[in-house]
């Protein structure tokens, strides 16, 4: 029997991936039922919803103000019903999380697991990616994010320091003398990241200044730089997550500190709802719990 509420989210997963054929695979479907639930849907309104063509999909006049209503309709059910689970103290379903880089994998993939390990009916999907993901449209329940967020439309809650070190190996500070000075960072050998350049800030934090650096080595990953450094190849400046133990035990020391990056936290966000998830309330207390206990962040 056709059930137009369940064509109608068939729809509305259609517009915001933006092919049949990704709202199929989002949902575990073919494409030919997603398409046929559609065309169903727009004989049982007597009204063409989607114009398809070989590139896109448009929505029709009709369609458009059919979408747009249906999914406040949808939000509004989907609110009822975090409403209700947020009566529930145990927490289950799939708990979608996006992460990125060596925190994702070092703090928040255990804590994640340690989380399920307590709650048997969750099911947790961390997906790691270095793109700043749409967890609205892409279905996140939260995501995982470092530095100055720009969406206003998320809600965030920090979870952690996320210090930047500039350090290097007493080999190379034997060998080559140690920077005083920002200006003298240009007689030195620095180690490139993602960026060509440093951020540092005057001891009082009322400037900053992106110091364009070169060196001979560069790599968008934080273990190579480490590698470099510990290999006294040059300067390099990496989150203290990274160098932690390194400088504990002397084999790295840290320069310039007074010139540190300030504000560089890491941050728990998720899409702005009245009624927050039981799943996601949990396990971001249990992260931000499990985070507090490690010193340096």
């Amino acid at each position: 029997m056709f059930n137009p509420w369940s064509a109608t989210e068939l729809l509305i997963k259609v517009i915001e991936k933006g092919s049949f054929s990704a709202a199929a695979n989002t949902l575990g479907l073919s494409k030919s039922h997603v398409s046929r639930k559609i065309s169903e849907l727009e004989n049982h309104l007597g009204s063409k919803l989607i114009n398809r063509t070989t590139r896109k999909l448009v929505l029709t006049d009709t369609g458009r103000v059919y979408y747009n209503r249906c999914r406040e309709i949808a939000e509004q059910i989907d609110d009822v019903e975090q409403m209700v689970l947020a009566s529930q103290t145990e927490p289950r379903g799939k708990l979608r999380i996006s992460v990125a880089g060596a925190f994702g994998e070092r703090y928040i993939a255990p804590a994640a697991a340690s989380f399920m390990a307590t709650h048997k009916q969750l099911q947790i999907e961390l997906e790691f990616s270095n793109r700043n993901v749409d967890i609205v449209e892409e279905g996140y329940d939260l995501a995982i994010r470092a530095g100055v967020l720009e969406d206003s439309s998320l809600v965030a809650r920090r979870i952690a320091s996320r210090n930047l070190i500039l350090c290097a190996s007493r080999h190379y500070f034997d060998e080559h003398g140690t920077p005083n000075s920002i200006s003298s960072l240009k007689d030195h050998n620095c180690l490139l990241g993602s960026r060509k350049h440093w951020r540092l800030y005057d001891p009082e934090n009322r400037w900053h200044l992106d110091v364009a650096v070169q060196g001979t080595w560069r790599s968008n990953n934080g273990y190579a730089l480490l590698s470099a450094v510990q290999q006294g190849i040059g300067i390099a400046q990496l989150p203290e997550f990274y160098v932690h133990n390194e400088l504990a035990a002397g084999r790295l020391i840290e320069i310039m500190s007074a010139f540190k990056p300030r504000d560089m936290a890491v941050w728990a966000v998720y899409p702005s709802r009245r009624h927050l998830s039981p799943k996601v309330r949990l396990f971001i207390d249990y992260l931000i719990t499990e985070i507090e206990q490690i010193e340096y962040l």
